[in-house]
């Protein structure tokens, strides 16, 4: 993996709480948050929201505003705000990666021809480039913080 890619709040939580957040600028020249799920990720006062601010501050996480905010309007019901700037974000910025947990808002940015990853794409890429050891102790990581995840994808990521 290399290039630019947009990212959602709920992979920027788990993999700051596992302190794998590093990942992402390891992985990609450039990783984009749009502000719906900026604000979701950092609406909390706590360590996350200090780790991902330092971030910020530190210029490896670029926050931006999704222009068509009557797209992102239309969008929201089964897609949250920062979901659906995601996928919006994509077109907008001419980024085709994203990274996704929700299975529906999977499924919709692959409606839109992006490339779709997840939480657990990026450990996997991690692990795949030299970066991540033990794959099983990062999912045993996710688990332990409320990261759901079916037993047929956990034997699945173990292979690698």
């Amino acid at each position: 993996m290399s290039g630019k890619i947009i990212c959602n709040a709920s992979p920027l939580i788990f993999l700051s709480k596992i302190g794998r957040i590093g990942l992402l600028n390891d992985l990609f020249s450039e990783v984009f948050i749009p502000e719906g799920a900026w604000h979701e990720a950092t609406r909390k006062p706590d360590e996350v929201t200090d780790n991902l601010r330092e971030l910020k501050s530190a210029g490896k996480l670029n926050v931006f505003t999704v222009e068509n905010t009557v797209a992102v309007s239309a969008m929201i019901g089964r897609l949250h705000r920062g979901e659906s700037e995601v996928i919006l974000g994509a077109g907008e910025l001419g980024i085709p990666d994203v990274i996704l947990d929700d299975g529906y808002a999977r499924s919709k940015a692959k409606q839109m021809c992006l490339n779709v990853t997840g939480t657990l794409g990026i450990l996997i890429a991690g692990h795949q480039n030299g970066l991540v050891a033990d794959i099983g102790y990062e999912v045993s990581e996710l688990l332990k913080i409320g990261f759901r995840i079916s037993g047929s994808i956990i034997e699945q990521i173990m292979k690698y």
